[in-house]
């Protein structure tokens, strides 16, 4: 019975990394490209804290394929990839909370009155706190290949990266662009 919590955490947990989407500020990440030749393209792709950076490889060789068929080529290669990391921090408030208990007693004796008492307060005080969130990113730069030059290239193919990656995010693809 362990396990159902913990197989639930990671269901969520994955369910918070970025989609297979376009980047833009209110989504926490997604994938973006810039044109830089007639037959190849930069393709960034940004993840949130919650996503792994075989994840934002795996989008941006998605993207690169979708960006290779609709070109109207059938074959990429990944000329340069860099992997970075954006940080952001965020600080809670310290605080503290103070409890105070006493007692307390009072007697007179003829006209004078008398009174004691003891109080004792305890304090608890919580520091600010420092999280830190990584976000995994990738840039890649990638050029279409026509088919002739595919073997020869090394070159990937559109169907396989659609075969391993549409399904797993959410892109619809046709029967035979997958295979």
């Amino acid at each position: 019975m362990r396990f159902i919590p913990i197989i639930a955490g990671t269901i969520l947990l994955a369910a918070c990394a970025t989609s297979y989407q376009p980047n833009n500020r209110w989504t926490g990440g997604g994938f973006s490209e810039i044109p830089i030749a007639a037959d190849a393209y930069k393709v960034t792709v940004k993840g949130n804290g919650y996503t792994s950076s075989e994840r934002t490889n795996e989008m941006a060789l998605l993207r690169s394929a979708e960006l290779t068929r609709d070109n109207g080529f059938n074959y990429f290669i990944v000329v340069d990839s860099e992997e970075y990391q954006s940080t952001s921090q965020f600080v809670t408030p310290g605080s503290s909370t103070s409890t105070t208990t006493g007692s307390a007693s009072a007697y007179s004796f003829g006209n004078r009155a008398y009174a004691t008492g003891v109080a004792n307060t305890n304090t608890t005080y919580t520091p600010p706190q420092i999280y830190t969130t990584f976000k995994p990113n990738v840039a890649m730069v990638v050029k279409f290949v026509p088919d002739e030059f595919a073997k020869q290239a090394s070159a990937l193919s559109v169907a396989q990266v659609f075969g391993l990656y549409a399904e797993k995010y959410g892109l619809t693809v046709n029967a035979n662009e997958a295979h």
